[in-house]
């Protein structure tokens, strides 16, 4: 009896929590955790935007006054559109970012192709070719700015042993684009190669021992069942990297800036000058908000591409 008495507290207590818990649907639940997540974002992501917002619509000079000039409406926005070296700063991210994450999704995905695999060799290979990823980005642009030095960087050495005179990498017209790439894709390949390593080791079995079973080939398997069934996560990939890429800053800073001319002047490179060096404060914020916009528009496209490719899954 005494015993009874004793657990009888206690069966209370879960009995009003399963009644509490009863009484709020899922998304009650979901929503009272997050909602202190949402407030600290809404002050610290939310606040800034706004009053970025509004520093787009006026005319807003540091280097003439401290304080925010008069309303100018879309003024800013239109200005962007009609400036060369901004278009030209668009056309320069967009080729970046694009020839950059092509290149990551297939390296990254070939690295984990060839990395697969619960060895200790294999797990050494890819905590080896995860270290670029860790390292910080100005490190990286300074480490890269070393090698590729046009007088004592170690890559024209090396092909000065062979008797190849290394040209100008980062100085010549021609190949300083071409050398942000290669720095982007040494240090972002490995995050897509840990994405690919974790979506291939948990594929099902089943239908790749069906396959087998049916006499097809490794390349049938590899384009009609391995390929489909990665989609989903290559499309997350994607979107991630080449929203990345168009955000890139730190290694055009530490290693071209921005130059020859403006051969490397991406738009976040255009941005940063515009408001930290030329203190025009309320161009930078309509340029700034002009790439947001792109970004979430990007986001929005793959996010809808995913839904409607887990629907027909479904």
């Amino acid at each position: 009896m005494a015993v009874a008495n004793a657990v009888l507290p206690i069966e209370e207590k879960i009995s009003r929590w399963q009644l509490f818990r009863v009484q709020l649907s899922e998304r009650g639940v979901l929503a009272l955790f997050l909602v202190p997540a949402l407030l600290v974002l809404i002050i610290v992501q939310g606040y800034p935007l706004v009053y970025s917002a509004y520093f787009s619509t006026v005319d807003w000079s540091l280097a003439k006054s401290t304080e925010p000039g008069a309303f100018v409406g879309f003024a800013n926005y239109t200005k962007a559109f009609t400036d060369k070296v901004f278009l030209d700063a668009v056309n320069v991210t967009v080729v970046f970012a694009l020839v950059a994450t092509a290149l990551e999704m297939l390296i990254g995905f070939l690295l984990a192709y060839l990395t697969i695999g619960e060895s200790v060799l294999l797990q050494i290979a890819r905590t080896v070719l995860i270290m670029p990823m860790v390292v910080a980005p100005v490190a990286v642009g300074t480490l890269w700015r070393m090698i590729l030095s046009a007088r004592a960087g170690l890559l024209n050495y090396g092909l000065s042993l062979v008797g190849i005179a290394g040209p100008d990498w980062l100085g010549n017209p021609n190949l300083s684009l071409v050398s942000l790439v290669i720095i982007d894709v040494w240090e972002w390949s490995p995050f897509v190669m840990v994405i690919y390593v974790a979506a291939l080791s948990s594929l099902p079995i089943e239908p790749f021992r069906a396959a087998a079973v049916d006499g097809a080939s490794r390349w049938q398997i590899f384009r009609h069942i391995t390929l489909p069934l990665l989609l989903p996560v290559t499309l997350l990939t994607l979107m991630f990297r080449l929203i990345d890429t168009l955000l890139t800053l730190d290694i055009v800073y530490t290693t071209t800036y921005g130059g020859p001319g403006f051969k490397t002047h991406t738009l976040t490179f255009w941005i940063y000058q515009q408001g930290l060096r030329y203190f025009n404060i309320s161009y930078a914020a309509a340029t700034s908000w002009i790439l947001l916009i792109a970004c979430l528009s990007i986001a929005v496209v793959f996010l809808i591409l995913r839904n409607r490719l887990n629907r027909r899954g479904a």
